[in-house]
């Protein structure tokens, strides 16, 4: 397993670190989840419309799906 550094603010850490716990879970297997079930990455495109305009940036995969995740 390999271990990521993700900046985020204090509120959103807090509130991460909130959420889980209420949830019985960590905020790494929160973020673990998050990023296995990357089909929901389609909403990133309209979060990050620069990442679109990028000729590194890599295609859309037809086996992703445009269902938001659920929250």
């Amino acid at each position: 397993m390999r271990n990521i550094t993700v900046a985020v603010s204090d509120e959103t850490y807090r509130l991460a670190r909130v959420w889980a716990a209420g949830h019985d879970t960590s905020v790494s297997a929160v973020v673990q989840y998050l990023l296995q079930t990357l089909p929901g990455i389609a909403r990133a495109s309209s979060a990050f419309p620069a990442a679109r305009s990028r000729p590194d940036a890599p295609s859309r995969s037809p086996a992703v799906s445009s269902h938001p995740v659920e929250q």
